[in-house]
């Protein structure tokens, strides 16, 4: 009843759907499959409910009504324009090489549902680009966008605390209980409070949580993500109240990597920080203090308190277990087994957002799934895409005078780069990266201006 409204507000307002989506992203999870229930336990196993689709879209209701908006008002096309030429070729040799692959792959296969969703995959978020360059339009916007942004951080990474305590008090069962087959991997039936899929199993010393998100390696880059996002806009920041918010922002975003499990925010979200604290010393005089103080605060967390240990020693244990890069060179010897074809094997084939039209091969490292599904033509089109953007952002970066917007966009670019050659897993594929990335990118090619003003 609501979409309806949402869907027309959104078109004529176009920041503030663009807000809503941002603001909306984060949740989508929790009002799926907490708020919604869009999913019972039958025999063990997992049924959903009809509206389970709809949910998971409703995110776009705000999205592509605010972006036909920003297009047909074409108020950001005549300043970035000539600033993304280089792109827009980029772009069009990867669109066409997608096209390729849609009418003379999947089309000819029967495929074109699973087509039309890595359609989507690749092609949907892009003129994100265009919103974020359109939504920072001043120096007060760009402020404002960033307080929303670390509010929705510390409220999101609070609730997952919330959801860790309502587990470790047995509020909430987890996997206790369960099947063998459910006992020892992330399932809908253990939801707890936020969010959907998780693992939390004292007895075999198991847990893995999904914050607010679907599941937990969602939640793993949004973590991941928020590191980047947090730190830069605490360089920003110019109010001191808000300063203290930032900081608590990213406190939250650090417990909540201790607490959720998550092997791969464990290793990166620690060395982001730090790496951010380091590059920005230009724009942090007090750097020699600050290291300090998060040395002696690092040496009494890990001394005195068990779940870091506990987590330090887990991830040392997994690591063993499987190694990340025996894991992703399994992966590419794999796809090199003759896997390798010109236009791919077909669109969504790899997309677990597929699964239900039809056999979808599980590949869960990035260069990999985007060879296989639209071949070499498409590989070398889309690195040349995030290879421009790159480029472009650095530039960007770069012509800042402004100390803060300088720190502000060197964070961010940082993050461009990190992300657009990130071999492990694929969160360019899926929320809530894949928006980040390209709405960052969009904000980045405006600080420039916002800095001559």
């Amino acid at each position: 009843m609501l979409l309806v409204p949402c869907v027309v507000l959104a078109y004529l307002f176009p920041r503030w759907g663009l807000l809503a989506f941002l603001i909306y992203l984060p949740f989508a999870g929790t009002m799926t499959y907490a708020v919604a229930g869009v999913f019972k336990a039958v025999g063990g196993k997992v049924a959903y409910t009809p509206s389970y689709a709809v949910f998971h879209l409703a995110k776009d209701g705000f999205y592509f009504p605010a972006l036909l908006g920003i297009i047909i008002s074409a108020k950001a096309w005549p300043q970035l324009l000539p600033k993304i030429k280089p792109l827009l070729i980029a772009i069009g040799l990867l669109i066409i090489s997608v096209v390729l692959t849609f009418f003379l792959i999947n089309l000819p296969e029967k495929t074109y549902m699973m087509g039309l969703v890595g359609v989507k995959i690749f092609l949907s978020y892009i003129p994100l680009i265009i919103c974020g360059y359109y939504w920072i339009n001043t120096q007060e916007k760009l402020l404002y966008l960033n307080r929303v942004l670390l509010t929705v951080i510390l409220i999101v990474c609070s609730l997952c605390l919330i959801q860790y305590l309502l587990l470790i008090t047995g509020i909430c069962a987890g996997n206790t209980g369960l099947e063998a087959s459910a006992a020892n991997k992330a399932s809908l039936q253990a939801q707890c409070f936020v969010g959907g899929s998780l693992l939390y199993n004292p007895q075999l010393n198991l847990i893995r949580l999904p914050g607010t998100f679907v599941s937990p390696w969602q939640w793993s880059w949004f973590l991941i993500a928020s590191s980047f996002i947090s730190y830069g806009m605490s360089i920003n920041e110019s109010s001191f109240p808000w300063r203290m918010v930032s900081w608590s922002a990213i406190t939250t975003v650090l417990i909540a990597t201790l607490i959720s499990g998550q092997r791969t925010a464990l290793l990166l979200v620690p060395i982001i920080y730090l790496m951010l604290l380091l590059l920005t010393k230009n724009q942090n005089k007090k750097i020699s203090i600050k290291l300090g103080i998060i040395a002696f605060l690092s040496i009494i967390i890990i001394s005195q308190f068990g779940i870091v240990q506990e987590a330090i020693i887990d991830f040392i244990r997994r690591w063993q277990y499987s190694p990340p890069e025996k894991f992703m060179f399994e992966q590419f010897q794999w796809l090199a087994d003759d896997r390798v074809e010109f236009l791919g094997y077909g669109l969504g084939k790899t997309a677990s957002a597929a699964r239900n039209l039809g056999q979808i091969q599980l590949i869960e490292i990035f260069y990999v799934k985007v060879i296989y599904e639209i071949g070499i033509l498409g590989f070398i089109a889309f690195l040349c895409v995030v290879t421009t953007l790159t480029v472009l952002t650095f530039k960007a970066y770069r012509s800042l005078k402004n100390p803060q917007l300088r720190g502000l966009g060197l964070c961010l670019w940082v993050f461009i780069l990190f992300m657009s050659y990130n071999p492990y897993y694929y969160p360019l594929a899926v929320d809530p990266v894949a928006v980040y990335y390209w709405f960052i990118a969009g904000m980045l090619l405006k600080l420039p201006e916002l800095d001559q003003e």
